[in-house]
């Protein structure tokens, strides 16, 4: 029998894996000994149940553990079938993207890897290698991974300090603004493509408009650019549809998804490009080999995805997280109207985000709590997370912008958890403006 996690191996994480990530959630009372979940709910050593706003960063659209899925890794372990195929052809990655071509149309190609930042590097390279050009245009604070190739479009931000050197100067544009996109897209010989989130969470939840897309979409047809959508974080059904860019027309070259299509159980992520691009970009045996990945589409996550795609792809599924986003963010919209803590309130689907106003308290600073190397930074969305925290429920800040508070439940929250979640946030929101 399998045992859950003894105390010295949560320790082992401080020190071995992670010592600075370690050290500050001892540091912020959030070092909590999680040893099992279901559904969307974590629970510590003590059977203490704690919901989960965050799901993963998008990973657990399905909740932890769903006993489908679980059932699918049992059945599919049962065959010995053969794991990973390096030189081979792979029934299994055939499969999932024959599923993911019919469920997109207009795909036809796919290309599996296990994560978001190695979809965004797929999608990249493709793009270069299939247009011959040598830029890649990005809207500004995007989040698109921490790998060079997907770093170099990472919008300003810290992650990048000490390795701009090492980093392509691709072009940074300001995120909604069409005009700087054409002059970006036309020098410099032409761009090879435009990569963009339809949803920038990590920078507060900011929603791309219909209109913004569209014509990125047409300055990308007059130029000779690529259009690249990551959809790492708002696609499987997180925005309401399949992915978000279906809610306006606006098709992209690439699409790139990854986080919950492996259930939130297996890593996997895929590249989709649109017809004849891999024969633009890999026509060649050696030049094939330019994408490859030993673990990437490996049978047992393409047997999760696949069911996972089922689940999520089903009308009424969707339906219900329209319906379920619909009530939850009117219900919060509602419930902080007028607080003077709150700047706005943003969503789609079940995303969102709370962007708080900064607190006027001479004492709610970084440096009064020890961390002045975080001086500068918004304090006000990490003491809703604290304060909300508190009450056992769980929610995260966003990357380059932690003024705002995501909102990011797992896919299956039911009604109540939403009620009882809004209860909460208004009166952690109640605190802030009080003592703020």
């Amino acid at each position: 029998m399998v045992e859950v996690p003894v105390r010295s191996s949560y320790a082992a994480y401080t020190r071995h894996v992670n010592p600075t990530v370690g050290r500050f959630l001892e540091l912020s009372g959030r070092d909590t000994h999680f040893v099992s979940a279901r559904g969307t709910t974590l629970f510590d050593e003590d059977g203490l149940g704690y919901q989960d706003w965050v799901a993963g960063f998008g990973s657990s659209n399905l909740g932890h553990n769903p006993e489908i899925l679980k059932e699918t890794i049992r059945q599919h372990l049962a065959l010995d079938a053969p794991n990973l195929f390096p030189d081979w052809l792979n029934p299994y990655s055939g499969e999932l993207a024959v599923r993911l071509t019919q469920l997109l149309p207009g795909f036809s190609s796919c290309f599996f890897v296990n994560s978001g930042s190695e979809a965004v590097e797929a999608g990249i390279k493709t793009a270069l290698l299939s247009t011959g050009r040598s830029r890649i245009v990005y809207a500004d604070r995007g989040y698109h991974g921490t790998t060079l190739g997907a770093l170099a479009c990472m919008g300003a931000s810290p992650y990048r300090v000490n390795l701009e050197a090492a980093l392509p100067p691709f072009r940074e544009v300001p995120f909604g603004d069409l005009s700087a996109l054409e002059g970006a897209l036309s020098e410099d010989g032409g761009a090879a493509a435009f990569l963009l989130e339809p949803v920038q969470v990590e920078a507060g939840v900011r929603i791309a408009t219909r209109d913004y897309l569209e014509g990125a979409r047409r300055l990308c047809d007059r130029h000779g650019a690529l259009l690249i959508l990551d959809e790492v974080q708002t696609g499987m059904g997180r925005t309401g549809s399949m992915f978000a860019f279906e809610q306006t027309g606006c098709r992209p070259d690439i699409l790139l998804a990854a986080k919950s299509l492996g259930g939130g159980f297996l890593p996997i992520g895929v590249a989709l490009f649109a017809e004849g691009l891999w024969e633009r970009a890999y026509s060649g045996l050696l030049q094939a080999e330019l994408l490859s990945s030993t673990f990437g589409g490996n049978a047992l996550a393409c047997r999760v995805a696949l069911k996972t795609l089922d689940l999520i792809a089903d009308p009424a599924f969707l339906a219900r997280v329209r319906e379920s986003g619909e009530e939850l963010f009117g219900d919060l919209t509602e419930a902080l109207r007028g607080c003077p803590a709150v700047e706005r309130i943003s969503w789609l689907g079940l995303l969102g985000g709370i962007q708080l106003r900064e607190p006027a308290h001479p004492s709610l600073r970084w440096e009064s709590f020890g961390l002045p190397e975080l001086s500068g930074r918004p304090i006000s969305g990490a003491l809703l997370v604290e304060r909300l925290a508190r009450k056992r429920i769980l929610v995260q800040v966003c990357a380059h912008d932690w003024s705002v508070v995501r909102i990011e439940p797992p896919l299956t929250v039911d009604r109540q958890s939403c009620r009882d979640f809004v209860e909460a946030v208004r009166d952690a929101v109640s605190w802030l403006a009080d003592h703020g």
